[in-house]
């Protein structure tokens, strides 16, 4: 397969050439914004023609044909959160168009949201994806090592199994070995060293948590996996359970180690540099943010979209905070380290250990369910709590346990029970893992 990776080398090769020239060249912050505004302008003529909630709020002049400048339009486009992507999807959606797939997120928020996409959105994502990643010497050629959640692999009958082989030959085709995430147990993740070691990769990419733990428990493995020469360990996904994990990981691994920062329904927005600080994306999306109320210090991240999309993001809230306010006259488009999101992992009484995106794999094809979290209990037992309008249908409770079991047998026994609220963080934010007082695995 070493030559149709090649081949796939050689197609990026001029694509990673002009996202690099165009990202080097040198732009005064205030000259930067402009552009900015004038590519949100430009796909602001599709936006309030053909996405119905846009095309109303023009129709009654609460917003204008063109943004003069961005404060105007932050004084006048409404915010748009995750609760406002379920309720009005296609109210939100370009109607010219159909939508090609539906990626479904459970977010740092564990909102299950559903974000209509067209195929030629994807591009977009991969021209900043390889941008960042050749700042540490990868290219589309290189082995990759993928320590990663497998929802394929929870489907059912024919087309579970279709899924399946399809997603194997195709990590196959593209030089990618995926090793499951879903389980964090020191025997899981020692197999998965195992499973590195034989692979031979040139990099690794994988849940923050998940390489925390993979490197915590494989610390006598050290030595091996320096001899690899990896070039980089790429952590996503959330962030990095304790201030110590980057470290610790590129101790382990003998590698650099480098945070990629995004979530499903946008794709990339910014990526760790060698230097430690997160550059943004700034060609395809303007970050602005909001003094926290409850962080002091911290601003709160909102996104807009500037290039062509199914579902335009406005003003998005993406529930993340950062210590270096966007808005700002100097923001270069680069910001330290965040105070962000960790997704937790739930211990099983067993002593299994499975990491919380299992959780958000078993219940994002379930459309009712507004938000979710999973609850410990003293005694270890373990609850799938959710919002929705209604209880779920008994069919719909059995698949979320039916996935939860593929994950490990033991979350077979999970209870499923409907709520009328979930436990928030100081930050306004729906944690995904509670784990209630006294409670030791």
């Amino acid at each position: 397969m070493w030559f149709l990776r090649c081949v796939r080398e050689r197609k990026f090769r001029h694509v990673l050439a002009e996202q690099g020239e165009f990202y080097q060249k040198s732009r005064a912050p205030r000259d930067l914004r402009k552009w900015q505004l004038d590519q949100f302008n430009l796909q602001w003529q599709t936006i309030r023609r053909d996405v119905p909630y846009y095309q109303r709020l023009c129709g009654e002049d609460q917003l204008p044909p063109s943004f003069p400048a961005w404060r105007e339009f932050q004084e006048r486009m409404p915010v748009m959160d995750r609760r406002a992507v379920q309720n009005a999807q296609s109210a939100l959606m370009n109607q010219r168009r159909a939508p090609d797939f539906m990626p479904t997120t459970g977010g740092s928020t564990a909102e299950p949201v559903q974000i209509p996409a067209w195929r030629s959105e994807i591009n977009f994502a991969t021209k900043d994806i390889w941008y960042a990643r050749s700042w540490y010497g990868v290219s589309p050629a290189d082995k990759l090592f993928l320590l990663w959640g497998h929802s394929h692999l929870l489907g059912k009958g024919l087309r579970g199994r279709i899924n399946g082989v399809r997603r194997a030959l195709l990590d196959s085709l593209l030089g990618y070995y995926r090793h499951s995430a879903y389980d964090l147990s020191e025997p899981g993740l020692r197999e998965a060293a195992e499973a590195l070691l034989e692979f031979g990769p040139a990099y690794v990419v994988g849940y923050a948590v998940a390489l925390d733990r993979f490197s915590r428990i494989n610390r006598d493995r050290r030595e091996r996996f320096h001899r690899l020469k990896l070039k980089v360990a790429i952590a996503t996904a959330e962030s990095f359970p304790g201030p110590d994990s980057a470290l610790l990981i590129g101790d382990v691994l003998g590698c650099p180690v480098a945070m990629e920062y995004g979530s499903v329904e946008t794709g990339p927005i910014a990526h760790q540099k060698p230097d430690g600080h997160y550059s943004v994306f700034w060609r395809h999306y303007f970050l602005e943010g909001r003094e926290s109320t409850e962080v002091p210090g911290a601003y709160e991240l909102f996104l807009t979209s500037l290039y062509p999309r199914c579902f335009p993001l406005g003003r998005y809230k993406l529930g993340d905070l950062i210590s270096t306010n966007p808005d700002g006259k100097d923001f270069s488009q680069e910001f330290e380290a965040g105070i962000g999101r960790c997704n937790d992992c739930v211990i099983l009484r067993n002593g299994g250990v499975v990491h919380s995106e299992a959780f958000t794999h078993a219940v994002k094809e379930i459309s009712s369910i507004l938000g979710y979290q999973v609850v410990q209990s003293p005694d270890g037992a373990i609850s799938l709590r959710y919002l929705a309008a209604k209880r779920l249908e008994p069919s719909d409770v059995e698949e979320i346990v039916r996935r939860l079991n593929r994950v490990n047998p033991y979350l077979s026994g999970v209870r499923v029970e409907r709520v009328d609220s979930l436990e928030q963080t100081i930050a306004g934010k729906t944690r995904r893992i509670v784990r209630q007082p006294q409670f030791t695995p």
